[in-house]
C-alpha cells in the first residue's frame, strides 16, 4: 500500500498508525513548533502531544498516531516555509533563542506593532482550514447504568465486573492500553472476558466532555467518534483513563527521536525500531521492555535519569551528554527513549466535579477516597489516581447500581 508524504511515494502497512508508517520510512520529523519552528517528532504516540500534527487529504491537524492508514493518502507537513527539514521560519528560533514574547514584541510602537501582530498571525497558528467542509455527522442521546472510560487494564476489569450494565468507551483503535504493550497475551484475554462478561466496548470514541448543567442535574458525558457524536447519562462513571507520559527536564528535550518508553516500545511491538544506536533512559516497565527488544540496538541504558544533561543535535537526536565524575561525556546515539511514572489524566475527571491534591513524588493527583469516589457518582480506578498498579475496588460502586 502507499501513500504521499511531502510529494513523495512511500509504503505503508493498511491499518497501521499513520506516524508509525512514517517513522517507518525514516521520517520522524513530522511537524514544525508553531511559534520557533522548531523541528518537532512524535514523542507519546498516544494523542496527548502535538509532535504528530499533520495534514491528511486536505484536513489540517490530523493525529498521525490516531489515522489508520487507508491507502492513497495525501499527507502534507504544516505550517513550513520551504519544507519540514529546511524551514526558512525557524529563522525566529536563530533571533530569538530565549524564546520570544510576541504579545510584548514592538507592543505599542506606533506603525509597527501592527505590522508584527499581522506577521505573527500568518506564521503561526496550526494548519490552513480545511479544503472542504466536513459533512455533518448524526447526534443521539444513550442512557447508561456504568460508563466506563478507558480501556486498558483497570477499565477492563471493571467492565467485565459490570457486565451488561456497562458501556466501555477507549479512544484508541484497540483496547488493552500500556497491559497490551507490557503482556499482550493477558490483554487478550481480559478484552475477551469483558466482552464474555456482557460489556459493550467501544474503540476510537473519545470522551470529549463531561458536565451538570446543575450541581444536582444528572451527570452528562459527550463521546465523539466517527460514527458521530452522543451525549450519555450514566448513573455511574467509572474514569480508567491511565496516564500522559511525562517529558524529560534535560536540555534539548523536544528534538525528533526522542520518545517516551511507552511509545518506544509501541513501535517495537509494530516492528518498527526507533532506531540503529538507542538509549534507554529511566527505570520502569515500559524502559525495562523495551530494552529487551531492543536487542543489539540498545546502545545505552541509563537508570538515572538526573545525569543526563541534555540531548545533542540541531534537526534531530545526535547523542546524549551525561555528567560522569563531575564532568561531561557525549554518547553518540539516533533515538532515545524516555521512562518516568506517568502524569494522571485527570483532566476529565476534574470536569466531571472532582478535584485534585498536589503530592511531591508524584505531582497532581485526584483526590479520591478509599473506594475510588472523586465525585457523587463518579469513580477513579488505576493509574489515574497516580498509583503505579492500582487494584479495582467495588466500594461504593456495586457490580450492579
Amino acid at each position: 500500500m502507499e501513500l504521499l508524504h511531502d510529494g513523495d511515494l512511500l509504503e505503508a502497512e493498511a491499518g497501521e498508525p499513520l506516524a508509525f508508517s512514517l517513522i517507518a520510512a525514516g521520517r520522524d520529523t513530522l511537524s514544525r513548533s508553531p511559534k520557533l519552528h522548531r523541528p518537532r517528532g512524535p514523542y507519546c504516540l498516544h494523542a496527548a502531544c502535538d509532535g504528530c500534527l499533520l495534514r491528511v487529504d486536505g484536513v489540517p491537524n490530523v493525529m498521525g498516531c490516531q489515522h489508520r492508514v487507508r491507502g492513497g493518502e495525501t499527507v502534507e507537513t504544516q505550517n513550513v516555509l520551504g519544507s519540514r527539514e529546511v524551514d526558512l521560519l525557524s529563522v525566529t528560533d536563530f533571533l530569538f533563542p530565549h524564546g520570544i514574547d510576541h504579545h510584548r514584541l514592538l507592543a505599542g510602537v506606533r506603525g509597527v506593532s501592527t505590522l508584527v501582530q499581522g506577521a505573527a498571525r500568518r506564521i503561526a497558528g496550526l494548519g490552513r482550514l480545511p479544503d472542504a467542509p466536513a459533512e455533518p455527522l448524526p447526534g443521539s442521546r444513550e442512557q447508561v447504568e456504568v460508563l466506563v472510560i478507558g480501556g486498558g487494564r483497570a477499565g477492563l476489569t471493571a467492565a467485565a465486573k459490570f457486565g451488561d450494565a456497562a458501556l466501555l468507551v477507549e479512544e484508541q483503535a484497540a483496547f488493552g492500553g500500556a497491559l497490551a504493550l507490557l503482556d499482550p497475551a493477558a490483554a487478550t484475554l481480559l478484552i475477551e472476558h469483558a466482552a464474555a462478561m456482557g460489556a459493550e466496548l467501544r474503540s476510537a470514541t473519545c470522551a470529549a466532555g463531561a458536565y451538570r448543567e446543575t450541581d444536582d442535574a444528572p451527570l452528562e458525558v459527550l463521546l465523539i467518534s466517527e460514527r458521530g457524536a452522543s451525549l450519555v447519562t450514566p448513573r455511574r462513571l467509572v474514569i480508567a483513563m491511565g496516564g500522559h507520559a511525562r517529558v524529560p527536564r534535560f536540555a534539548n528535550n523536544d528534538l525528533p527521536g526522542l520518545y517516551s518508553a511507552r511509545a518506544g516500545l509501541a513501535l517495537l511491538r509494530a516492528g518498527i525500531s526507533p532506531g540503529d544506536h538507542v538509549a534507554v533512559v529511566g527505570e520502569g516497565a515500559f524502559a525495562e521492555a523495551a530494552a529487551e527488544l531492543l536487542g543489539d540496538k540498545l546502545a545505552l541504558r541509563v537508570l538515572d535519569a538526573a545525569v543526563v544533561m541534555a540531548a545533542t543535535g540541531r534537526a534531530h537526536v545526535k547523542g546524549l551528554r551525561l555528567a560522569s565524575a563531575g564532568a561531561e561525556q557525549d554518547h553518540a546515539v539516533d533515538a532515545v527513549l524516555f521512562d518516568a511514572p506517568e502524569a494522571p489524566a485527570f483532566e476529565l475527571l476534574v470536569q466531571a466535579g472532582g478535584s485534585t491534591r498536589f503530592d511531591a513524588d508524584r505531582g497532581y493527583v485526584p483526590d479520591v477516597d478509599d473506594d475510588g469516589r472523586a465525585a457523587r457518582d463518579v469513580f477513579a480506578v488505576g493509574r489515574v489516581t497516580g498509583t503505579v498498579t492500582a487494584e479495582w475496588k467495588t466500594g461504593g460502586v456495586s457490580s450492579r447500581p
